[in-house]
């Protein structure tokens, strides 16, 4: 399948000199969701037909909260919980109509399983995924047409772990034989030179903190216990699968 690639954020991303510029890439993917489904997007049928029906994860639905556009979130909960009621309700009535805690039990089992059902939706976590899989497939195609890219990409602080196992799955849609190894020993290097290197920068950290070594210089280690659980975790992360 043809995808259009993201050739221009890619670039900018490694110029940037990230510790994994497909979380800054993804972070701008996940606001960009938010604003959409608070936009003027939400007054149009079909988009709050595919809202009621999908919805958000929990943690999306907390980020559109934490946007503080009231007016435009009251406006999508008011359908979105139509919707819910109408399916939670028929259930909620098996269980005041039950004649032994096992039948409750059962109907509170279908109820579990109808939330569990409608938290895994997310139209935010879709929209990312979505540009996710552009961006990952635009390093795979640029490490195999430009040689710039590929001598950058080598230097580079490489990706978090999460982001790194994303790269690897999707590279053979774009590379083959030679070309996928090298890229596949690549990412793997890159996360462990990386690794290595916050981990060290983490240890100076903790040791800045001694009053023997109060002057000396922080040597750019002030956020290193940051960095670290960005590079083992990653950011911008799809929540719903």
């Amino acid at each position: 399948m043809k995808i259009e690639l993201e050739t221009i954020p890619v670039w900018d991303g490694l110029k940037s000199g990230s510790e994994c510029f497909i979380c800054d890439l993804m972070n701008i993917a996940q606001d960009d969701a938010l604003n959409y489904y608070l936009g003027p997007a939400i007054m149009v049928p079909e988009i709050r037909v595919e809202i009621n029906a999908k919805g958000f994860c929990p943690t999306h639905f907390r980020a559109l909260a934490d946007k503080n556009k009231a007016q435009s979130l009251s406006l999508v909960l008011d359908t979105y919980m139509d919707q819910s009621k109408k399916d939670v309700y028929p259930l909620l009535e098996k269980i005041a109509a039950s004649r032994s805690a096992r039948k409750a039990l059962k109907a509170y089992e279908e109820l579990e399983e109808y939330s569990r059902g409608r938290e895994k939706g997310c139209l935010v976590c879709d929209y990312m995924a979505m540009r996710l899989e552009r961006y990952i497939r635009t390093v795979a195609a640029l490490y195999r047409d430009d040689a710039q890219f590929r001598g950058a990409l080598s230097e580079s602080k490489g990706f978090c772990m999460h982001h790194t196992l994303a790269l690897a799955e999707c590279a053979k849609l774009e590379l083959q034989g030679d070309l996928l190894e090298d890229y596949l020993v690549l990412l793997a290097r890159l996360l462990r030179d990386n690794l290595e290197r916050c981990q060290q920068d983490d240890i100076y950290l903790s040791q800045k903190y001694k009053s023997e070594n109060r002057d000396k210089p922080w040597n750019g280690c002030e956020d290193a216990h940051k960095r670290c659980v960005r590079k083992l975790f990653g950011e911008g992360r799809i929540l719903s699968r």
